[in-house]
């Protein structure tokens, strides 16, 4: 049995970790490495499947259709797209834990197993007695539980929040580059405000890639005692291609 104390040592690494997975969904700084060298004492990580805080009926709330359809079908397509967002949430997130080489994984197969075992849903908080058993069972030493706050249309509060960011980021870029030409930081400013306002409240589409804004929400509990070691919410823009 591994002591609590090389988990408390790998806290901080996890923390970190997840908050740079959770950054953003288009392009990522390089990962932290682990400096745990022997394979046996990096912790097991057990990543829960992630769950939705919203309620998503309309399929143009998450995907671009191009042809009119039924309730029943719209319905079918609603829960796959949904499905399919919840999959790639978590393996975005198991992707950059693993790039850090710091963590064992239990197969999300074994996972989604004992999560319906003790009827735990996407998304809810493990207890204490739950997190007991995925260690016993699983030999997980942490479980991380994830939710999507926002998708494809994020509260006014968060979006007006992220654009801020955004623009005021690339604002001290470009003034640095160009000694605080106004015309340019203005012109930059109005440019963002005007592509990036349909973006943040809704999503778009363009050349071939498909945006949506998301908010996500994640908390990291140790398995001995039950606590939680980590939360963080952040949001950003999510953008994949289409298949052709």
């Amino acid at each position: 049995m591994r002591s609590f104390s090389i988990r408390l040592h790998v806290i901080p690494f996890v923390g970190w970790m997840v908050g740079v997975a959770l950054m953003g969904c288009v392009a990522f700084d390089p990962a932290a490495q682990s400096r745990v060298e022997n394979l046996n004492d990096r912790p097991s990580v057990a990543i829960l499947p992630f769950g939705f805080d919203l309620e998503i009926t309309n399929l143009s709330a998450v995907k671009t259709a191009n042809e009119m359809l039924s309730p029943e079908e719209e319905s079918k397509q609603v829960a796959e797209a949904l499905r399919e967002i919840q999959r790639e949430a978590r393996w975005l997130l198991m992707s950059r834990l693993a790039a850090g080489q710091g963590f064992q994984f239990v197969p999300p197969e074994q996972t989604d197993a004992q999560a319906e075992e003790l009827q735990l849903k996407p998304g809810a908080l493990p207890n204490p007695e739950q997190l007991t058993e995925f260690r016993r069972r699983l030999g997980a030493d942490l479980v991380v539980a994830g939710s999507i706050l926002d998708y494809g249309k994020v509260r006014w509060q968060w979006s007006t929040a992220g654009m801020f960011a955004d623009i005021s980021w690339e604002t001290v870029a470009i003034g640095v580059a160009t000694a605080w030409n106004p015309g340019i930081i203005l012109g930059n400013v109005g440019y963002e405000l005007l592509t990036s306002t349909p973006l943040w409240f809704g999503g778009g589409y363009l050349f071939g890639v498909a945006m949506r804004p998301v908010r996500v929400e994640a908390r990291a509990f140790e398995t001995f005692q039950g606590y939680p070691i980590w939360q963080a919410m952040d949001e950003s823009a999510y953008a994949w291609r289409r298949p052709s």
